[in-house]
């Protein structure tokens, strides 16, 4: 039978289970001492004083947007490549998103284009630490000062990530960090804001704690679904569910039939419903079982990245991911460019590896976002990227497989010539 291998894995503790049952038994699973004792241990993990959980990662930072009090259509900046729900969840709250182009190697945003960007409404910048890799943020925040501007640092993807040996996160004014089933600290779904001023803190606390308690039935709904997204994913479940259709469709022409399950894209406002809710206390005992074992997970998923570019930098066809040398990513995603990523993606299904292609969005491409977007070229340039499997739970015959499969389909693909405008400079291969 093929072997195949699944383009994520959701993180799991062992014992977890067991820890949700005995909290479900003592009626624990809406409200209890875990949720603080998880705000307190993450804010000790970042060196931070405050850290709020909320019951999505969007929603954190909606309430840190909230927080600031900003006059409204104060201008935000966010990089043209990110997850369409964050641009749209500042709209929501009053403002308005302003797009800037990325650096073309590490997918970030461009500090170089941020000056163009700011005018007399801008308030904040954003810089998101897109598939794990930290953004340069010492001419980031260099800029935020002269201007006198709040940087938000979105942590979706770079829990525990560091630049310059310090985690991402704490550079900023405040961060935000998403909880969802394939992030790098799962608690089938959840968020959490962290900031280290006072009256900041205070002011998100008291919205996050504003909403209402979700009941038992929702919590248990969320984790049973979560649980199933987990068992799809397995290496079993992936075989049996996904792995067929997938196998399929790329003999006719489908590149990715992922975009018909994740999240539509419309507008957010007003915010639906089920955003409106506290995190729970059920989720927080799992998020404090992850966050004891968070850097040995993100340590195999460091040391699976690093054979990966060992093994393809010999490869023509492909550039694996670029690094800023004093950062240490974490890998949510292995993102590389190739001369064929279609050609690629289908030949890797059909010998039982799962690539996925554009995992974020080119946000300056949305309808959504039509009247806020400029040109921006080398975000634009990006939507044929294709991302590997790199996950901490794969084991190093996994790794050996999709090396094996990757040389052997390349072969024949034509050399990768980057050509992108302006003057960005690839910083050095080395991991």
């Amino acid at each position: 039978m093929i072997r195949t291998i699944a383009r994520y894995g959701a993180r799991q503790v062992p014992g977890t289970t067991q820890a949700l049952l005995k909290t479900f038994l003592r009626g624990q699973g809406v409200q209890g001492p875990a949720i603080r004792q998880f705000e307190e241990k993450f804010a000790a993990y970042h060196g931070v004083r405050h850290a709020i959980t909320a019951s999505y990662g969007r929603m954190a930072f909606y309430y840190i947007l909230k927080a600031l009090d900003l006059p409204p259509g104060s201008e935000i900046i966010f990089p043209a490549l990110t997850f369409w729900v964050i641009p749209e969840i500042a709209r929501v709250a009053g403002l308005r998103p302003v797009f800037v182009d990325i650096n073309p190697y590490t997918y970030n945003l461009d500090p170089q284009a941020l000056p163009a960007a700011i005018t007399g409404r801008t308030r904040i910048i954003v810089p998101t630490h897109l598939y794990g890799q930290p953004c340069d943020m010492d001419p980031i925040l260099a800029i935020a000062k002269q201007h006198g501007l709040y940087v938000i640092e979105d942590c979706a993807h770079a829990i525990g990530a560091t630049y310059r040996g310090s985690k991402t996160g704490t550079f900023g004014h405040a961060a935000f960090f998403s909880f969802q089933t394939l992030k790098g600290l799962n608690t089938y779904g959840g968020g959490m804001a962290i900031t280290n001023d006072d009256r900041l803190a205070e002011r998100i606390r008291q919205l996050a704690e504003a909403e209402p308690w979700p009941s038992t039935r929702e919590i248990i709904s969320k984790l049973l679904s979560g649980y199933l997204q987990r068992a799809f994913i397995s290496p079993y479940g992936f075989t049996f569910s996904l792995f067929p259709a997938f196998y399929i469709a790329s003999f006719f022409g489908h590149q990715d039939l992922t975009r018909y399950i994740w999240e539509k894209i419309r507008p957010l406002d007003p915010l639906p419903s089920a955003y409106r809710r506290r995190y729970s206390n059920a989720q927080a005992v799992i998020g404090l079982k992850v966050l004891e074992v968070i850097d040995k997970l993100n340590a195999k998923s460091q040391e699976h990245a690093r054979r990966l570019t060992e093994g393809l930098k010999e490869i023509q066809s492909i550039l694996p991911p670029q690094t800023l040398p004093y950062t240490s990513p974490v890998y949510y995603q292995y993102c590389i460019r190739t001369s064929d990523p279609i050609t690629l993606s289908r030949r890797a299904i059909r010998r039982g590896i799962d690539m996925e292609i554009m995992h974020v969005d080119i946000c300056t491409r949305l309808e959504l976002f039509a009247p806020y977007t400029s040109p921006c070229p080398h975000a634009e340039s990006t939507e044929g990227t294709l991302q590997l499997p790199v996950y901490s739970g794969l084991q190093p015959e996994d790794i050996r497989q999709i090396l094996r499969v990757i040389q052997d389909i390349s072969r024949d693909l034509p050399p990768l010539t980057m050509t992108g405008p302006g003057n960005s400079q690839a910083p050095s291969r080395n991991i």
